[in-house]
């Protein structure tokens, strides 16, 4: 046949003109440059202390993500939180709030539970040497309420500005490398226990850091020099020889809350661990895109 003799399908879909096809790509082209200009914006005011590896993947703490929020303008208006009876006597909390920027308007939703194996407590140990669990009426409520409106603040600015599943490659633009944040980790034979970060005597509090003083001085035996960090909170004082968990607790000051996971001895509360509150044994919970 031909070419006069072509038949020609009507899609219903009206073909575009040449000009307005390359108007379209440019428009285009330029989003992309201004999603990542954004993206790369983001992760320049964050820091290694703003991330944790979860299950082998970046997750934004909410320590960050109110850097980010910040830095670009993002207001939010959040819901009076949601209480649910759980099975066994547990419970969770769930918000909900509409992040804004320059018009543009989103719903995000963060939940904890205290079946998280963060939220566990302990009690005496038994006869037989090993530790109890107390009941769930014991878990602080507001350590898990506090922990949801935290997951709601990353979950609404991560999704608003799509930097959400981002690689740990994407986070190399901020010096942010795998090795050199915070790791949850989950086992094989179930998650992670208490045991990973704690001694069986230690107990675990959440608080906000609100000083961090250095103490120096020499031993009288070896005749070496030492450094303490006193770290203050409310209602405690926590003592560390490590300068990375003093560093830690500083950067935290006024910005989220921590866990602290301390043992009681002669000498005070001798700090073990100090984690952000994300650091937990439940993965963060996703939200609708």
């Amino acid at each position: 046949m031909s070419e006069q003799g072509l038949a020609t399908v009507d899609t219903g879909v009206p073909a575009l003109a040449d000009d307005t096809l390359i108007q379209v790509a440019e428009r285009a082209e330029k989003r992309i440059e201004a999603v990542n200009k954004i993206k790369q914006l983001a992760l320049r005011v964050t820091n290694s202390h703003d991330w944790v590896d979860q299950g082998g993947k970046p997750y934004l703490q909410s320590s960050g993500g109110e850097k980010v929020a910040r830095l670009f303008g993002i207001s939010w208006n959040i819901s009076e939180p949601v209480l649910e009876a759980e099975e066994g006597g547990h419970f969770s909390y769930t918000y909900t709030g509409h992040f804004s920027l320059s018009g543009a308007t989103i719903e995000a939703v963060g939940t904890r539970s205290s079946k998280d194996g963060f939220f566990k407590k302990y009690g005496p140990k038994d006869e037989n040497g090993d530790k109890t669990t107390l009941p769930p009426s014991e878990i602080d409520k507001g350590d898990v309420k506090k922990s949801a409106y935290t997951n709601l603040i990353g979950n609404g600015i991560t999704r608003l500005l799509g930097i959400r599943n981002l690689t740990w490659e994407d986070l190399e633009v901020a010096g942010i490398t795998k090795g050199n944040v915070g790791r949850v980790d989950y086992k094989k034979n179930g998650k992670r226990t208490d045991k990973d970060i704690q001694s069986e005597e230690a107990q675990s509090v959440i608080v906000e850091v609100r000083d961090v003083r250095k103490q120096t001085g020499t031993n009288k035996k070896t005749g070496k020099p030492w450094t303490k960090f006193i770290i203050k909170t409310d209602d405690a004082e926590y003592g560390t020889f490590s300068e990375t968990s003093g560093q830690f607790a500083k950067e935290s000051i006024g910005v989220c809350p921590v866990k602290i996971v301390y043992k009681t001895t002669s000498f005070g509360n001798d700090l073990e661990a100090i984690v952000l509150p994300e650091d937990n044994d439940t993965p963060p919970p996703s939200t609708e895109e």
